[in-house]
């Protein structure tokens, strides 16, 4: 954990999550430099989570590393309140969260889960080109692969990240699991996942080693309907923070992963705003036509306040955080909507 402290009297807290094994895509900052240029544009604390991800240390770790790295930072940044009172929370103040590719993944779980209502927790994330479906990679064509990079990369990173398919089915793994159904039944795993850290080394130093045989894809099986979830249920007692994503065209996995993020949080953000509860599912434009005049005023209303809580800036090139003047234009915008956010 790396922490540039803010020297005035501002109490929030800026997580940033680094992007993990490289991706190809872009020339990316150095992580350290990252942090130091949101340290001199933001008056907060920032802090930077220096996860384990690789081989050695596979999923559940950096989920594990985030979530132990923000109790921390609770715990140690945030200012303690001067009454304590019975069923209150003891700390006060603002976190928000920040990350690019797999780190911009392992902020959006952070996102979605460390916002109860009455306690110190995430209020704004800004993510760029979030890896948040790792489940999604089953219908890569080899066609599309061809044509992009960081596509034909992640599925061999997938198989050096997760060492079972029921950890990358897992909504901390996968935020977009969390809005929605995986659209894929868990396949088995194989019959020989190795029992410990050493032998997992050793079994994929023999991978390297051998020509393994791929199935093709009329050989997989079928993708299932994907269905909306209601998240967060009442009983949990989240409220959404704020989102802010950027994505680039030239990657369109990324792209798309972004896009449809983006659309199932502005519909989580209309489910859990306002008075009037529509039901768990998201309304077709035939059900809302069938509604009075007054819910339709509300939904649109709702659905107006969503766009504005979850925004994506699309551009043409990878939407990476890099030594471009592109890329540096886009840190500079993020910085300066994350100041927004936590005044």
């Amino acid at each position: 954990m790396t922490i540039s402290p803010w020297r005035g009297t501002a109490s929030p807290v800026l997580i940033y999550l680094p992007r993990g094994p490289h991706l190809p895509g872009g020339n990316g900052l150095d992580s350290t430099i990252l942090a130091q240029l949101l340290a001199q544009k933001l008056p907060c604390h920032v802090v930077q989570i220096n996860y384990r991800l690789g081989p050695s240390h596979t999923y559940p770790a950096p989920v594990h590393d985030v979530l132990k790295g923000y109790d921390w930072i609770k715990e140690h940044l945030l200012p303690k309140r001067s009454i304590a009172r019975v069923g209150r929370s003891e700390t006060v103040g603002k976190v928000a969260v920040c990350g690019e590719l797999i780190g911009g993944g392992l902020a959006a779980m952070l996102a979605l889960t460390e916002c109860r209502v009455g306690q110190p927790g995430i209020v704004a994330a800004a993510l760029s080109s979030p890896v948040v479906d790792w489940v999604d990679l089953e219908h890569v064509s080899s066609k599309a692969a061809d044509t992009d990079d960081t596509i034909a990369s992640l599925p061999d990173l997938r198989s050096k990240l997760f060492r079972k398919p029921e950890h990358y089915f897992d909504p901390f793994a996968s935020p977009m699991l969390f809005l929605r159904s995986a659209g894929y039944t868990i396949p088995p795993a194989p019959p020989d996942v190795p029992a410990n850290d050493m032998d997992y080394l050793i079994s994929l130093n023999r991978q390297d080693l051998e020509m393994v045989a791929k199935p093709s894809l009329e050989e997989e099986a079928a993708p299932l309907k994907r269905t909306a979830t209601r998240y967060p249920t009442p009983a949990l007692g989240l409220r959404l923070p704020a989102f802010y994503l950027q994505a680039g065209r030239k990657s369109p996995l990324l792209y798309g992963q972004a896009e449809e993020f983006t659309r199932r949080l502005r519909q989580a953000h209309v489910r859990q705003a306002g008075q009037v509860d529509f039901g768990r599912k998201v309304l077709t434009e035939d059900e809302i036509d069938e509604m009075n005049e007054s819910d339709k005023q509300e939904i649109a209303q709702r659905e107006m306040e969503a766009r504005e809580r979850v925004q994506l800036d699309v551009s043409q090139d990878s939407g990476l955080w890099d030594d471009s003047v592109a890329g540096t234009a886009r840190i500079a915008k993020m910085g300066h909507w994350l100041r927004k956010a936590l005044q």
